[in-house]
């Protein structure tokens, strides 16, 4: 079910911001996402642009909001140009009973949240936009901190283009990225526990969001895909790491290039390095961080 709320007036070059209500569970939480879609037609080979918001599974001060300052920027970008749309999504949180302004009640499902619910939340925000505005597989995923989690936790819920049938189940198929740009992304779970800036904070919050068990954490670790094997349609994959982060070790990005090894090493495959400057909120309360990764990603596209 979907119910469409006001419209908001254009911002940055984008002359309407469509933003959607989508039921995706069982519980009747919901998941909202913006869609900003550019004044001029898109040329066929044009990408969209899929952010996913951080904030450790459970900080309600962190929405899809977080991508204002970037889409500021992406319009002043010279690849501006090549963006058929930006999407913003929001998702179920985990518990969060020590936020020191707005603590979480255990009656709240939108704040209750276990994976693999964020991520069907994700999947379900994203699919809806395929259908919405058939641009298939011609997106990017960015996402920071756990969004990066999120961004290619997608490739297991994804369809194999051998797999994809026209069927009464397609509105279930989710398409994958061209690209993904991870932000600072947290890769390996048990390793950001063990190498944790102050204990126990990510055992707190992982343990929030995938319960105490750490076969859990490892099987949901975007370092356990087989990329090779499930993200056939992906072309580009872009790791950014904050020069300054204060919460992220640069050991989240070396873990998961060599998870992406097998699947760079096939023909026609981008994976990239980048390292921006500031601390790890500065990536999108800026937008320079974000735009460099996802500016990246499309001209790796483009070649």
């Amino acid at each position: 079910m979907v119910t469409k709320q006001a419209a908001i007036p254009s911002i940055y070059g984008f002359p309407s911001q469509l933003r959607e209500r989508s039921k995706t569970t069982d519980t009747g939480s919901c998941t909202t996402l913006q869609f900003h879609k550019p004044n001029y037609s898109a040329a066929d080979s044009s990408t969209t642009s899929s952010f996913l918001h951080g904030g450790a599974w459970h900080d309600p001060d962190i929405t899809s909001a977080f991508a204002t300052s970037a889409v500021a920027k992406l319009h002043q970008s010279p690849l501006f140009n090549t963006i058929a749309g930006i999407a913003s999504l929001n998702y179920r949180l985990s518990a969060h009973l020590n936020h020191p302004s707005s603590p979480s009640l255990p009656n709240d499902h939108a704040r209750s949240a276990k994976h693999p619910e964020h991520l069907t939340d994700v999947v379900a925000g994203i699919a809806f936009l395929q259908r919405r505005f058939n641009f298939a597989e011609r997106y990017v995923i960015v996402g920071h901190s756990c969004g990066a989690t999120l961004a290619f936790q997608t490739i297991i819920n994804s369809t194999p283009a051998r797999n994809r049938t026209i069927s009464a189940n397609a509105c279930d198929q989710l398409y994958a990225p061209k690209a993904i740009v991870g932000t600072a992304g947290l890769y390996d779970l048990v390793l950001l526990r063990d190498m944790d800036p102050a204990p126990p904070m990510c055992q707190e919050f992982l343990a929030s969001a995938f319960g105490h068990n750490e076969e859990v954490w490892r099987a949901a670790s975007p370092v356990s895909v087989d990329y090779k094997r499930l993200w056939e349609a992906g072309r580009v994959a872009v790791l950014t790491v904050c020069q300054e982060d204060q919460y992220v070790s640069v050991a989240q990005q070396c873990v998961m290039v060599k998870a992406l090894e097998r699947w760079a090493n096939q023909g026609g495959r981008n994976l990239k390095m980048m390292t921006v400057n500031g601390c790890h909120d500065d990536i999108w309360r800026k937008g320079d961080g974000l735009v460099a990764g996802i500016e990246e990603a499309m001209s790796l596209l483009l070649d």
